[in-house]
């Protein structure tokens, strides 16, 4: 555990990991032994390896019109494992989890920008720190922005307690990945922030490529994929993606 002063916040660092990426694990753990900052691993779902049940229940509450394309078994494995964390952070003694997937690269300045970081967030908060802009500005700090639609990468994030609570309370169903889902801010109910600066970049590239996408799809596929992705993005941005935005208006003028 980590205590930050002069404002007397603590914290607790995860990082998800696969039991077969142990050269990503390698990595996680010599950044951190580097920085002398303990570091928790959290162990990642292969979806792969999810009850053929489990995977056809959650295929079928997808929405369509949330993402695209269909989810694959490393998403929805990926989002049971936030669920699963969301949990543990709740119930944890630290106000807030420091949460990276196993190929984040962190920014020398984070651990000391991240007392003034966290004096302009609670913990009912959701922080990213990849330093992404979102869609429509609501609120600018010296470190901390508050978009509409946060424009959100699942590399890196800093996690209230209560904002844990919430978000396992309120986002259960895995109709879209796990960075779409924490775009619907009036559905789980937690103020999502982003940081001004990057503090964060994948090192995924180093370390072997993604361990989510599907390898070997036939390349007609892909070229068939590609060509519908324009019509979905139309689609989509005057049915979900527009509702989406009044409601977290409405959610955010609340309070």
């Amino acid at each position: 555990m980590q205590k930050l002063d002069p404002i007397m916040m603590s914290y607790k660092v995860y990082y998800i990991n696969l039991d077969k990426s142990k050269v990503r694990r390698d990595f996680m753990e010599n950044q951190f032994a580097t920085l002398n900052i303990p570091i928790t691993r959290f162990t990642a779902i292969y979806g792969k390896e999810l009850p053929f049940s489990f995977l056809k229940k959650a295929k079928k509450e997808f929405n369509f019109l949330a993402h695209y394309p269909n989810l694959n078994d490393g998403e929805i494995g990926l989002t049971k494992t936030y669920f699963e964390l969301w949990e543990v952070i709740k119930n944890q003694t630290e106000d807030y989890a420091i949460v990276l997937e196993d190929d984040a690269l962190l920014d020398n300045s984070f651990f000391k920008d991240l007392p003034r970081i966290l004096d302009e967030i609670t913990t009912n908060h959701f922080l990213d720190i990849s330093g992404r802009k979102g869609f429509f500005e609501l609120k600018k700090n010296l470190f901390t922005s508050l978009f509409l639609i946060p424009s959100l990468q699942t590399t890196a994030q800093v996690i209230g307690k209560v904002a844990a609570a919430n978000l396992h309370k309120n986002l259960t169903q895995f109709y879209a990945p796990i960075d779409v889902l924490k775009q619907d801010v009036s559905k789980h109910k937690v103020k999502v922030y982003t940081t001004n600066k990057s503090y964060v970049k994948s090192n995924d590239k180093a370390l072997g490529g993604t361990t989510l996408q599907k390898k070997g799809m036939p390349k007609f596929k892909k070229v068939l994929r590609e060509i519908m992705r324009p019509f979905w993005q139309v689609s989509t941005l005057f049915t979900y993606k527009l509702n989406r935005a009044f409601r977290n208006y409405f959610f955010y003028k609340k309070g």
